[in-house]
């Protein structure tokens, strides 16, 4: 049968419908043309060239899975792109001087950007290595296209960089030329070649070898279009050997002629037209391949795909063509045509992505029965993934994950991030959170002791800018751990700090010894005493992409210039983020998720085409920073609208499957989106043909996007939760609290709850920029270390001794260096207000008595006895020894009208504990007068605020009254049956309070219901 499937008058030239399995078609041919059951090694003869290294793989799969328990012995199967000199059908080391070695990506990367930067040195305006890295991936594409299409040179822009091009592209263009003189030459230099030009060189020694001398053994080239220059004239060779054959993918004998000569670039029959036509054949010379009968149901989905991406300047002739194919093929034509086609149009890609997985997570309920996701969007193949992970389903994807995005990736990431800025607490504590962080110790254990650390000492401002002020948290005030713990943290810092060692440098290095110490100190923060750093980061996902990666930094990175460690980050972040990585294990076998390249001649039971926006399939013609359409067309690269040609082929071959599903969001980021121009043509047409039953026809079997929506129904109305009032036990009730205290207990009960009886604290942020909190602790230590030495009066030199004191203050808060700057100027216009209005009143006679002292005072209550504390900021004594109550503030203070109303007694309480002897080094006094001292700093500097006398109470009722409220507060909540409540005072209701979240606030705050007891 061999014989037969050869012996033809003309070259041997086939094709496949695109309903058929296509690689199974021809393996099975292939099987019976050789007589493979009877004679195993037959096949082994067999060349065979596929268009990718997926279809080459799936193809190998085919042929052992026809074998069945028999001997596999498989043809010789390459992808066309990746023929080597040393591979067959070369004889090793026949061609050894054809064609130099080509040069890895990652050398190729390296020295492009090499050149990038150059020029934009020379320009005056350095972009980083990072940005050049970004750059030279662009101008590599670039090279390869012209390689690809054999455009040697640029010449032809000449004209139009002189005319009208713009002064960037004149630039741009200016670069290439250099490029194109350069970059040769240094390729020559490295005894390399580029793998396009390889390729090219491979394929056309094939060309010009088997024009001469015919193969003695059978090649075929299947699934090709040729629309690659090279392998379309290999193509050529092949279809014209004794005993060769091309098989082209859905190849569309049947078209009509107006449509036919109408093809243009944009077209998916645009490649294999021209192939056809450069062999001299008319179309009708394509013979159907052996043993792939196609079916009736077949060739009406195939025919009314074609006919809806028919030329865009035929398509008037629709109407005409409707009633021509339904005369053809039946009045059903068109419902026929669309039988197992349908449409998924979501309201946005969250629920097309959630759809998509149902169809997916479908298809496995039936034995056996295989779906493949294709789609061009890598945002929504990795919706689609997390979606099936909810049913415990991991998909094989394509198109993988960033480097970037795996433990290995992001861990080596995170140890940059934590070595540029090792004061960083977010830089330290994603670090230690990353599952390869070991610090010596056990991974447990680290997480552990780090956690309770960051939780207690490392919250709020940053500690400083190393490692050793992050070790200072140990001390002092910020935290007191237990023994065990502390010597635990000082050996996870002990080891953070001698594996950034090689790190922290401010020199300018070669790539190559940052990454040696890069890889230095991740392999010494993974490891876990046992000496198993490495392997714990260059093994598992995503771990031998990193090694490679930090391989070819070591090796082949001289071309990038001495850079220092804020580049060498950038410039690893870009490379992580730009390697893909593939998932290796853990995959379902039935399941696959593909890009439409990976696609090709890929066939399953039910195929899904999502992303059909425009702009997405087809993807926009993007922004190239080298060359513009035009001048693309100008030296030989083609019109953009081939990318669309391709990508239509792809579409027109998927669609065609037996049971398919389109879909497509139609927001995207809250904006509208526009369906891709191959949906809405073959929209429009069913339109025509079918009018209003066409929307029908298309209409899923199973409404996806309402079960979408179903997954995370509650199945009942949602209802808002009530204000909380929890009553817990007197017993565990709070019996002691700081005056600043009482102010929250009155307005918001649940906060107190939350704070004492369920023992919760709000964590400030992680390297949180200063503000007006710390600003206000930073002046109270200068003051409380300044004033108090003022005994013989205020010096001239006060101003000058506050702003020597203030500055350390204003560092240990948080304030950098040039945040210092205004402070400084801040605070010296409040210190000098304060220094005159200090000198005023001693020129009264009024002294400073105490200040920052600790007061306890005792309440008898129902409950038995309950404490209040405090700490006061200033007494002053009168020459009658009665007292001045003194609250600095350098924000807004309370007024006095809620004051007298009991919401912010701090003052009057203050002055109660004062006379009352509560303050052990503060002699008794009656209180005299009530103050807020405001320190903003503004232009004015400050003020002085008094809430006692005029028409509100004397300090002492004012005192009296907010004892006597506090015993009645006191005694309310002594009840069991008073619950704590969220909010309670409607007219002093906080913005946000520290625990709203957990109260749930945002659903009640806004619901009708009665107001709990003890609101007001």
């Amino acid at each position: 049968m061999s014989e037969r499937l050869f012996d033809t008058s003309g070259p041997g030239l086939y094709t496949l419908p695109p309903q058929a399995d296509f690689l199974r078609a021809i393996a099975t041919t292939l099987r019976e043309s050789f007589d493979a059951a009877e004679n195993p090694d037959a096949l082994t003869r067999l060349l065979i060239l596929t268009p990718t290294r997926r279809a080459a793989k799936a193809l190998g799969d085919v042929f052992a899975d026809l074998a069945g328990n028999g001997v596999a012995l498989l043809p010789l199967i390459r992808p066309i792109g990746d023929v080597d000199v040393d591979d067959p059908p070369f004889e090793p080391g026949e061609l050894a001087g054809l064609a130099a070695p080509a040069i890895s990506p990652e050398r190729r990367r390296y020295e492009l950007a090499r050149l990038i930067l150059a020029k934009e040195r020379a320009l005056g305006r350095p972009i980083g290595v990072g940005g050049a890295l970004s750059l030279a991936d662009s101008l590599a594409a670039l090279l390869d296209d012209l390689a690809t299409e054999d455009v040697s040179d640029l010449s032809t822009l000449d004209e139009a960089v002189e005319s009208y091009l713009p002064a960037d592209r004149r630039e741009a263009v200016e670069f290439l030329d250099i490029v194109q003189r350069v970059w040769p030459a240094r390729l020559a230099e490295l005894g390399l070649t580029d793998a396009a030009s390889r390729r090219s060189l491979v394929l056309r020694e094939l060309v010009a070898r088997w024009s001469r001398n015919a193969p003695d053994h059978p090649v075929l080239a299947v699934g090709s279009t040729g629309s690659i220059p090279a392998a379309r004239d290999l193509m050529a060779v092949i279809a014209n050997l004794p005993e060769g054959a091309v098989v082209l993918p859905g190849f569309d004998w049947d078209a009509d002629q107006s449509a036919w000569d109408s093809i243009a670039d944009d077209h998916p029959q645009w490649a294999m037209k021209r192939f056809v036509e450069e062999l001299g054949l008319a179309r009708e010379a394509v013979k159907a391949w052996p043993g792939a009968a196609e079916t009736a149901e077949a060739a009406r989905r195939r025919r009314l795909i074609a006919e809806a991406l028919r030329p865009a300047d035929t398509t008037d002739e629709w109407l005409t063509r409707i009633a021509t194919l339904t005369g053809q093929y039946g009045d059903d034509f068109f419902a026929a045509g669309l039988d197992g086609l349908s449409l998924v149009e979501a309201p946005d890609e969250i629920t097309e992505a959630r759809s998509c997985a149902l169809m997916l997570r479908e298809t496995l309920e039936t034995p056996d029965r295989t779906a493949i996701l294709v789609t061009p969007d890598r945002m929504l193949a990795r919706r689609v993934s997390a979606e099936m992970l909810r049913f415990g389903v991991r998909l094989d994807d394509s198109g993988g994950a960033a480097l970037a995005e795996t433990p290995a990736g992001a861990f080596l990431t995170r140890v940059l991030d934590a070595a540029s800025d090792c004061g960083s607490v977010v830089a330290l504590t994603a670090l230690w959170g990353s599952p390869l962080f070991r610090g010596g110790c056990a991974r447990g254990q680290a997480h552990t002791v780090l956690a309770k650390f960051e939780a207690e000492a490392l919250r709020g401002a940053r500690p400083g800018r190393d490692l050793a002020a992050v070790r200072a948290r140990l001390d002092g005030e910020f935290v007191k751990l237990f023994d065990a713990d502390r010597a635990q943290i000082e050996s996870i810092l002990d080891c953070l700090e001698t594996a950034f060692a090689g790190l922290l440098s401010d020199e300018a290095r070669p790539a190559r010894d940052w990454a040696r110490a890069h890889a230095e100190a991740a392999e010494a923060l993974a490891e876990d005493g046992g000496d198993r750093g490495a392997e714990a980061v260059w093994s598992g996902e995503g771990g031998e992409a990193a090694a490679g990666l930090l391989r070819s930094l070591l090796e082949e990175s001289e071309a990038l210039p001495a850079m220092r460690l804020r580049d060498y980050t950038q410039a690893f972040a870009e490379m992580c983020r730009a390697r893909r990585v593939a998932p290796r294990v853990g995959v379902h076998p039935r399941l696959q998720v593909l890009g439409p390249l990976e696609a090709r001649l890929i066939t399953a039971d039910r195929v899904i085409l999502a992303g059909l926006n425009e702009g997405v399939w087809p993807p926009g013609p993007g922004a190239d920073p080298w060359l513009s359409a035009g001048m693309r067309r100008r030296v030989g690269l083609g019109a953009p609208e081939r990318r669309y040609g391709l990508a239509a082929h792809d579409f027109a071959q998927l669609a065609a499957a037996p049971e398919v599903i389109l879909t497509r969001a139609q927001k995207s980021e809250g904006s509208p989106t526009v369906a891709s121009r191959w949906l809405w043509r073959l929209k429009t047409l069913a339109r025509g043909a079918l009018g209003d039953g066409a929307a029908a026809s298309f209409a899923p079997d199973i409404d996806y996007v309402a079960l979408s929506r179903a997954l995370d129904d509650p199945a009942t109305p949602p209802r808002p939760a009530p204000r909380p009032a929890p009553c817990p036990p007197v017993s565990v009730r709070p019996r002691r609290m700081s005056i600043t205290e009482i102010r929250t207990w009155v307005r918001d009960p649940y906060a107190i709850y939350a704070r004492h009886v369920l023992g919760l604290r709000r964590l400030d942020p992680a390297d949180m920029s200063p503000g007006p909190r710390e600003r206000g602790s930073a002046l109270h230590d200068a003051l409380e270390a300044v004033v108090p030495r003022w005994t013989e009066g205020v010096p001239d030199d006060a101003v000058a001794q506050l702003l020597a004191v203030a500055e350390p203050h204003l560092e240990k808060v948080g304030f950098g260096p040039e945040d210092r700057v205004l402070e400084r100027a801040r605070f010296e216009r409040a210190a000098r207000w304060l220094v005159g209005w200090e000198a005023e009143r001693r020129a009264r006679g009024i002294r400073l008595d105490q200040v920052e002292i600790k007061g306890r005072m005792g309440f008898d209550a129902p409950a038995g006895e309950w404490i209040l504390t405090g700490r006061s900021d200033r007494f002053d004594r009168h020459p009658d020894g009665r007292l001045d109550i003194i609250d600095y503030k350098t924000g807004s203070s309370a007024s006095a009208k809620s004051i007298k109303a009991g919401f912010d007694p701090q003052l009057p309480l203050t002055a109660a504990m004062a006379r009352d002897g509560a303050f052990d080094a503060l002699e008794p006094g009656a209180p005299s007068g009530l103050y807020y001292i405001s320190l903003p700093g503004n232009a004015l500097g400050g003020k002085e605020v008094r809430i006692d006398g005029g028409n509100m109470p004397e300090a002492p009722d004012f005192a009296d009254q907010a004892v006597e409220d506090l015993r009645q507060w006191i005694a309310r909540f002594d009840d069991e049956t008073m619950s704590y409540g969220s909010q309670i005072r409607a007219q002093y209701v906080n913005d946000y309070g520290d625990f709203d979240h957990l109260a749930r606030r945002g659903e009640w705050a806004s619901a009708a219901g009665e107001k709990p007891e003890g609101s007001e």
